[in-house]
């Protein structure tokens, strides 16, 4: 767990840091957990309260992924792009110990949806696993379990 309240102690403080001083961006970036594996912009969002947009970040420890949501929302009036919402994928955390492809984000009308292949490191089962994003803070996630294929 401290793990977790590091990577988002590390990415909030950073990024503060980065948008309210003069800090240079390459100190700040020695300060991530070298446990973060990836981390990309995916999918544009809007609502009520904001705009902005949503990043993954995929983290690797002891062989196995897991996959942190962020939704970021741009400021206005001056006011620093910043965080709203990081969840943890914990399905990911929990159910399935796998690796991870980093998902391909495909925009919808009223949500995100993000797709990968997963293998199990234990069984070398694979699956498709499927996240669709919604509001901040909100996902779904749906795994499919592939079969090897032949005749």
């Amino acid at each position: 767990m401290s793990k977790l309240v590091y990577l988002f102690a590390g990415l909030f403080v950073n990024s503060a840091v980065l948008a309210n001083n003069n800090a240079t961006p390459l100190k700040d970036v020695y300060k991530l957990p070298v446990w973060v594996d990836q981390v990309q912009r995916v999918c544009p969002w809007k609502s009520k309260a904001g705009s902005g947009y949503v990043r993954m970040i995929r983290t690797e420890v002891d062989g196995r992924h897991g996959l942190f949501l962020q939704w970021v929302r741009k400021g206005i009036a001056g006011a620093p792009t910043q965080p709203t919402s990081t969840v943890l994928v914990e399905e990911l955390t929990h159910e399935f110990p796998v690796r991870l492809e980093m998902p391909k984000a495909k925009l919808l009308p009223n949500s995100c949806q993000l797709s990968a292949t997963a293998e199990n490191i234990n069984t070398e089962r694979r699956y498709m696993m499927t996240f669709t994003l919604k509001g901040p803070g909100s996902y779904d996630m749906q795994v499919t379990r592939l079969y090897e294929g032949g005749l």
